[in-house]
Order: structure tokens, then sequence, then C-alpha cells
């Protein structure tokens, strides 16, 4: 059995923590730069602002209505993400943890589940201050499900008896079933698949011919047949770290800059991990609603000679990635990094042509850069590539202190 813990508008919820002014009003969080709501409180929802709605389209609706706007508060929200999550992993142990509000976790199948799952949302409610709606079913395809429901109706929801599965797929559009994309949504409307229950109802070898197998397992997974196992973290292939900026780049530096900071975040956050990437793909991003300028997204991948976790390398990398595909005749909106490769520390084949001196030096440099980071603050030290300020390449005009952070900012009560 699974269970998935997803927090209740959570950059709204991390806010209202530390800001009872935001209770009981319309309350939205702005993307990068200020551009478009990515979080609604239910009160926003309720006036009509949808989600992705462009800010200056809405500013006017929030005025009207007592609203307030409010600017990505990245830090915080990340540390109050990894309170939820220390929490989860002290109750279930293995936990996969899916996004930065939602995490996977299997369970024993016993009567008291609804129980077990209220018990956990009184004290995630009460010992962070985060709801949460929690959805229980025997696959993490119906799990998604089930946690959509228990977000409209009331916080819980076990979806695992056939007749309530039956209605629930008959009301679910295939667009809203998890791993199937709108090209795909499309696709399936074609041949007339327009509804979850459609779908299961398919003949198998003919989704399995023209989509492949991953279409079949979603069907089998709405079947009640469990097909994707609960990951944990260091099964992860991956880490992104990536942005777009306030305003078009031209400049090659400010280029670099930026991805030293991007590459920076993703090299601490394997190192959490205790992971090793092999290389790093490193991209550039025209902006597509800019007609005026030549439209250019390109990427490319750099690797390690021996895989490592020193950011200083990954930077160098990185560099070299850029060097590869800056055009400058090209304006750059959005830029990112992905470290890949990735293998758990001291399990992967070392190569003989590296010096394994400098391998041990380069441990120690990076344990040592963590430990005065997390003794003194974030970015007390860092390479003089990066941009003076942290996220200097953003537009954070309505950003909230750093109430968990930063000893500067810490709630004051008077």
């Amino acid at each position: 059995m699974f269970i998935l813990i997803d927090c209740d508008n959570f950059f709204v919820s991390c806010e209202r923590i530390f800001q009872p002014r935001l209770h009981n009003r319309p309350v939205v969080v702005l993307s990068n730069n200020d551009g478009c709501v990515v979080a609604r409180s239910p009160e926003a929802k309720a006036v009509g602002i949808a989600m992705c709605s462009p800010f200056f389209k809405i500013e006017n609706l929030l005025k009207l209505n007592d609203g307030i706007a409010l600017s990505s508060n990245y830090e915080l929200y990340a540390d109050i993400s990894s309170r939820v999550m220390n929490l989860l992993h002290s109750r279930f142990g293995s936990l996969e943890i899916y996004s930065i509000d939602e995490a996977f976790a299997q369970i024993r199948d016993t009567p008291d589940l609804f129980a077990l799952a209220g018990s956990l949302r009184r004290d995630i409610l009460q010992q962070i201050g985060i709801p949460v709606s929690i959805g229980i079913a025997r696959t993490k395809t119906l799990c998604k499900i089930a946690a959509s429901l228990a977000k409209r109706n009331f916080s819980l929801c076990r979806l695992t008896e056939p007749e309530m599965i039956k209605e629930t797929l008959a009301e679910t559009e295939i667009g809203n079933v998890w791993g199937i994309g709108r090209k795909t949504a499309s696709k399936l409307n074609f041949l007339g698949i327009f509804t979850a229950l459609e779908l299961i109802n398919a003949p198998l070898p003919m989704l399995r011919q023209k989509f492949g197998i991953s279409l079949e397992k979603t069907v089998l997974e709405l079947r009640q047949i469990p097909c994707l196992s609960a990951e944990d973290d260091e099964n992860r292939q991956t880490v992104i770290s990536s942005g777009s900026f306030e305003f078009e780049i031209r400049n090659k530096d400010r280029l670099l800059a930026n991805l030293a900071e991007f590459t920076d975040c993703a090299c601490l956050r394997l190192r959490k991990m205790q992971a090793l990437a092999s290389g790093i793909w490193v991209e550039l991003h025209s902006n597509r609603f800019n007609s005026l300028h030549p439209q250019y997204n390109q990427a490319v991948l750099v690797s390690l000679n021996q895989p490592g976790d020193n950011t200083a390398a990954f930077i160098s990398a990185a560099s070299r990635g850029l060097e590869q595909i800056y055009r400058p005749d090209c304006w750059y909106k959005r830029a990112g990094v992905t470290l890949v490769g990735l293998e758990k520390r001291g399990t992967g084949q070392t190569n003989w042509l590296t010096d394994a001196g400098q391998t041990e030096r380069d441990r120690r440099l990076m344990k040592a850069f963590d430990n005065i980071n997390n003794r003194f603050g974030r970015r007390t030290v860092y390479f003089a590539v990066q941009p003076k300020q942290p996220r200097a390449f953003l537009k954070r005009d309505f950003k909230s202190p750093a109430y968990t952070t930063d000893w500067d900012q810490l709630l004051r009560v008077s």
C-alpha cells in the first residue's frame, strides 16, 4: 500500500506560518522575476485567479479583494520542506521525495490506515504549521488521484474499493492522470479515450504498440497492479538547477556567473546526497516570447575524467560547455545545469589514471567549504566567478524575510 503526503498550497502555507495577516485573504506566490502565479491560497482561487496567470493581469483583481502577492522565497520553502520530510522520515524510514511538497511512502494494509493518516496530518500541522492532504492506494498512480480527491474534499482519501475507483476514474480526465502529458493525452483523445476509465478499458496490446511500455504501466497501475516502486533519494539519476533571468542577457561573463551559481546549488545538493556525478549538462535558452531576437535553444554535455562533487571542477566544466554553445548574436532568458551519471560515494570504479591524492584533497576541501557555510551562513565563502549576491539575476520585489535561515531576519515578537 502507498501513501502520498502532499502539502496544501505549500508556498502560501509556508508564508502563513510567520505572517498571520495572510490568513483568510487571497494570497498568491509568484514565479521567478515576479512573472506568473505559481501558488494560490483557497481564497485566491475563489476570486477567480488561475494558476500561471501573469501578475500584471491579476494585480488589480488582487487589490480589489484585499489580496497580496509575494515573490518566491526559495530559502524559506526549502527549509520548511526539509522539516516536513525529516518528520516523515522519522515515521516511515524509507521515503521517496517526489517534489518539494510531496512524498511517497509504502505502508502495510491495516484497518487503522485512516487513524494513522489523521494522526500524521495533525502532527505536521502542529509541529511545523503546514496543512497536508493524504492519499492512500495500492499503486502510486492511484495514490496521486487519491491525493487530488483529498485536496478537494476532506484532506484524507483511501482509494482501494473497486466501485469507488471505477466512479473516480470515470470522472478523471485523461490529461489529469499522473504520467500522461499533453501530447499523449491529445493522441488518446484522437482515439476516443477521454477519461481514465476509458483508458483502462482500452486493449493493452494496442496501447503498448502505439505509446510504449510506460503507458502500459500506467494502465496496470490504474487497475491496482503495482508497476512503480517507491524510490529513495539514492536512486536519483540527475540533479537539476536552472532558472530564468529578470532581463535577457547577452554578455558571456554574466551568463557564466549565473551558470556558476546554478552549479554551486547543484553540487551542494549532490554532496548532501553523499553522491558523485560524472558529467554536467549545460543549457541556454532564448526568450520564446520575444520575436525581435533570434530563437536559440542549445545544450551540451561535458564529462569529467572521474566522478566527483568538487564545485570548482563542475564550474570549470560548465565554463567549457558555455564556450561550445554560446552565440554572441543571441539574447538569453533562461539557463541551467544538470549533473548526470550519479553514483553513491565509494561505490563506483576508480579511474586509475587519476591522482588519488588530489581526489582526497578535493573531498576535504569541499567538506571544509560546506562546514564554513553551515556554521556562518550560506555563501560565507563562494567562488569568485559567482555573482556577489545570490540569485542576483532574479527580480523579487515582494519577497518575505528568510525567517528560518538568516539570523538577521529572525521573526521578532514584541
